[in-house]
């Protein structure tokens, strides 16, 4: 069986501007977990950190977009950030001196029984141990 997994917004935006030379790469895992190959997920922050960088690469229609179709899928799975959850992430950045963009989506794999996450950000959650940090680009 599959396990669920993070997918970073960094490999999403990857997977979305052909001029990257993170394209291929990333679009091979998006497209993963299009065909249920994985069992990926994302998070409101995940959201907006795509749609904001998407929005600056592209345009803000495009963005908009993109980030709706993630939305839509029926393979991509997508959690809400609650109150409690930026509660928890605060508490995370601080005890492990991490952005909070990066505790929150910590916080929320751990509400979700997560483990692991495709990023190409290895630094900020490398200082949390319990987490498998798969870079799919390097």
């Amino acid at each position: 069986m599959v396990e669920l997994s993070f997918i970073d917004s960094n490999i999403i935006v990857f997977a979305n501007v052909k001029n990257f030379p993170e394209y291929e790469k990333a679009v091979g895992i998006l497209e993963m977990g299009l065909k249920g190959q994985l069992k990926l997920c994302f998070n409101t922050i995940i959201a907006l950190e795509t749609h904001y960088k998407l929005s600056k690469l592209i345009n803000i229609e495009e963005a908009n977009y993109r980030v709706e179709t993630l939305f839509k899928s029926m393979r991509i799975i997508y959690f809400d950030v609650l109150m409690s959850t930026l509660q928890k992430g605060f508490s995370i950045a601080k005890k492990n001196s991490i952005r909070t963009n990066d505790a929150v989506i910590l916080a929320s794999m751990y509400e979700n029984g997560i483990s692991k996450i495709y990023t190409d950000n290895e630094t900020d959650f490398q200082k949390v141990k319990d987490i498998e940090i798969i870079n799919p680009i390097r």
